[in-house]
């Protein structure tokens, strides 16, 4: 498990932000789970899948699917830190985001059984 506090905002697939304000909190979210992977020190991992939940504020009703535009960059900055070479399907699998109210993010990686 990998823990981190949110470098930013959630981003949503129903943000109507700027590109330039997206684009720094997309580096934002995928700077930090770089440095938390990197501190976790797991080394290369094998194929795996990866579920991650998302602190909110409040019990509000959400789609948890629309947090996918914060989950791309948290994997791409676990490929970053070299957990896998990819973020392909041969090496990762996503599942929906889970949010939580309040706390860090945090990523669980689990992994996948191979077939002979």
């Amino acid at each position: 498990m990998i823990e981190f506090p949110p470098p930013a905002k959630l981003i949503s697939m129903n943000d109507r932000t700027h590109w330039a304000v997206k684009a720094r909190m997309t580096s934002a979210w995928r700077h930090a789970a770089y440095l938390a992977a990197r501190d976790a020190k797991l080394g290369t991992l094998p194929p795996s899948t990866v579920t991650v939940g998302l602190p909110v504020r409040d019990s509000r009703r959400r789609d948890p699917h629309n947090f996918f535009a914060t989950v791309k960059p948290i994997v791409d900055g676990l490929v970053d830190a070299g957990l896998w070479p990819d973020d392909n399907s041969d090496w990762v699998t996503v599942t929906e985001p889970v949010l939580m109210r309040g706390g860090d993010v945090l990523v669980n990686i689990t992994a996948r059984e191979t077939t002979p």
